[in-house]
C-alpha cells in the first residue's frame, strides 16, 4: 500500500489518491474501502475536527405535506437528540438520550408521553450523531465497497455501511469532493419494503467540519420532505438533563 499523509486533502487530489491506492489494493479489499473512508473524512474536515464537534444546534424549516414546520434541533454524541417543532398549536418537544425510550411533550405542565412504536424506531435510528465514516471500528460499523453510480448527473463512489450488524446504509460519495451527497436505507412500511433516499447539498464548514444545509428525502421517486437549515452552531451549552426524560421511572430503551 502506498504510504499517504491524510492531512487536509485538496478536493482536486482526491480521485488521484484513490487511483494510486487502487494500484496496490483490489477495489474489493477492506483496505481500499478504508482508504475511501479516510479520504472522505479528510475532505469533510479531518479526524480532529470531527472529534472536537461534540454537539450541534440547528434551526431551520422542514417542508412536508404542504406545510412548513420550523424547528430547533439539538444533537450530541453519541446518540442524543432533541427536536423542538414550532407550530400554531404550541411547541412539540421530542427527545432521546440513547438510554431511555424516546419521549415527547407538548406543554410545560403536562406529563411526557412515548412516541408511537413505528415512530420510535425511526427516531432512534436517526439519533446517531457522528458521521457514519468516522471512527468506524470503535462504533461497530462495517464498510464494503459497492461500486459506482450517478447522483444528479455527478459520478459517485458507493460504500455500504452496516451499523452494529443491524442497520445498513448505502452512501454515495461525490468523486470530486468526496462528500456524502446521498444515503439510501431500506425500510418496511405498510407491509412492504421501500428505499428511503436522503440527498445532501449546500455544504458549509461548521467548526471545521463540512455539513449540509439542505436535505431532501425521497421515497418511491417522490419527495417526502425538504429541510433547509438556517443556522448551525457547534458545541452549544446544554443542561445535564437536556435529553433525559422528565420522569424518574421512564422505561429504558
Amino acid at each position: 500500500m502506498v504510504s499517504m499523509k491524510w492531512n487536509r486533502v485538496a478536493p482536486g487530489l482526491i480521485v488521484a489518491l484513490l487511483a494510486s491506492a487502487a494500484l496496490h489494493a483490489s477495489p474489493a479489499s477492506a483496505t481500499y474501502v478504508e482508504d475511501m473512508a479516510r479520504v472522505h473524512l479528510e475532505a469533510a474536515g479531518g479526524h480532529e475536527a470531527h472529534a472536537a464537534l461534540r454537539c450541534l444546534r440547528a434551526t431551520g424549516v422542514t417542508r412536508i405535506g404542504g406545510q412548513e414546520l420550523h424547528f430547533i434541533l439539538y444533537a450530541a454524541r453519541p446518540r442524543n437528540v432533541r427536536i423542538e417543532t414550532l407550530g400554531g398549536n404550541g411547541t412539540l418537544v421530542r427527545a432521546f438520550d440513547g438510554l431511555h425510550a424516546p419521549w415527547q411533550k407538548r406543554d410545560l405542565v403536562g406529563p411526557p408521553t412515548r412516541l408511537a412504536r413505528g415512530t420510535e424506531d425511526d427516531f432512534t435510528a436517526e439519533a446517531e450523531f457522528d458521521n457514519l465514516l468516522y471512527d468506524t471500528k470503535a462504533r461497530g460499523i462495517e464498510l464494503e465497497e459497492a461500486g459506482t453510480a450517478e447522483v444528479n448527473g455527478r459520478a459517485c463512489l458507493r460504500i455500504l455501511a452496516t451499523v452494529r450488524l443491524t442497520v445498513a446504509y448505502t452512501l454515495y460519495l461525490d468523486e470530486e469532493t468526496m462528500l456524502v451527497v446521498r444515503r439510501d436505507q431500506r425500510k418496511s412500511r405498510a407491509g412492504r419494503t421501500v428505499v428511503v433516499e436522503t440527498y445532501y447539498s449546500d455544504f458549509r464548514p461548521v467548526a471545521g467540519v463540512m455539513l449540509p444545509f439542505r436535505i431532501r428525502v425521497q421515497v418511491g421517486g417522490k419527495v417526502a420532505s425538504e429541510t433547509e437549515i438556517a443556522e448551525l452552531i457547534a458545541n452549544p451549552d446544554t443542561p445535564p438533563d437536556f435529553f433525559t426524560p422528565p420522569l424518574a421511572d421512564w422505561p429504558r430503551w
